[in-house]
């Protein structure tokens, strides 16, 4: 009786090529200051919940609440999972770069630590995202992000265009997910594998979670956003995307994530502005590499 009512949806087999694969690499990446429990509850929903094997790129800045106890536990239990440990807290526009450095190839899927994923197979469905991209761009030089649903109630993860693109039977493979055009009691068997992702294109993808081929993220210019503040690449990244002419949105009918330090406390609204105020003023690696970026240019006339 289980078989017919509750069926494995889904078992991922290294051995076999899959057409809605075109990443044989996954890379998921987090910056990480502290907030140890909300950065547990991400790295179990990202690893419970994937449905097929990926690595990890963690780095931590200098974490005082047992992060970095918890990270090289992890290192060594988990093959996949490396960390690059910073000996200060250089802000995440810093860790983007050392990010940017360390991958080589691959799709780039990158959370903030306070993201918890609430569908299964997330990783299966971003993959076929990525299919259906594919087919309809002739590449996978797109970026997308996950649904955050509690970021939406506030105007976050707006899109101005709905789009549907098709995953056709011929050129899908099991397991059926919720792009699924077609009944699962359908007469029609041809077309059990009919899949449609709806992608909501946007003009500004959200950091919390975004997703693109390393060969993208290798292109943006990231140095000249570090070390603008604590946080805020959105609006960078975004814009350095349309420069590349690389499309970007949201999977509106995929997986879902919440956003656990949201909407933000005054507290935490106090504290990034004044280490934002303290590292325009302090910070020493950013003068010497303001001087080396000056150094290169005076150089290259």
């Amino acid at each position: 009786m289980r078989e017919k009512f509750n069926p494995e949806l889904f078992a991922y087999d290294p051995a076999v090529t899959y057409a809605w694969q075109p990443f044989q690499r996954v890379t998921a990446t987090v910056i990480t200051w502290n907030r140890l429990e909300k950065t547990k509850i991400f790295i179990d929903t990202l690893r419970r919940r994937a449905g097929m094997p990926f690595e990890v790129l963690a780095v931590d800045n200098a974490s005082e609440d047992g992060t970095q106890e918890y990270f090289a536990e992890l290192a060594a239990t988990w093959p996949n999972f490396r960390v690059i440990q910073n000996r200060r807290n250089v802000g995440k526009s810093r860790g983007m770069l050392q990010l940017q450095e360390a991958l080589t190839d691959g799709l780039a899927v990158m959370f903030d630590s306070d993201i918890e994923l609430l569908s299964n197979y997330w990783l299966v469905h971003l993959q076929k995202a990525y299919h259906a991209a594919r087919l309809r761009f002739g590449n996978t030089d797109v970026a997308f992000g996950l649904r955050p649903l509690n970021c939406e109630e506030y105007g976050f993860g707006f899109t101005y265009q709905q789009e549907i693109l098709p995953i056709p039977h011929q050129a899908n493979d099991l397991p059926r997910t919720s792009y699924a055009a077609v009944s699962k009691d359908s007469p029609d068997k041809d077309h059990l594998l009919d899949e449609q992702v709806i992608v909501g294109w946007t003009g500004h993808l959200m950091g919390n979670n975004m997703n693109m081929p390393v060969s993208v993220l290798k292109h943006i210019r990231l140095d000249e956003l570090y070390p603008v503040g604590i946080g805020g690449d959105d609006t960078h990244v975004s814009a350095e995307l349309r420069r590349l002419g690389v499309p970007f949105g949201y999977i509106q009918n995929g997986p879902i994530v919440r956003h656990n330090d949201w909407p933000y406390t005054d507290e935490k609204v106090e504290v990034y502005t004044r280490m934002m105020q303290t590292r325009m003023v302090t910070d020493l690696p950013y003068v010497r590499w303001k001087l080396k970026a000056l150094a290169r240019k005076l150089r290259g006339r």
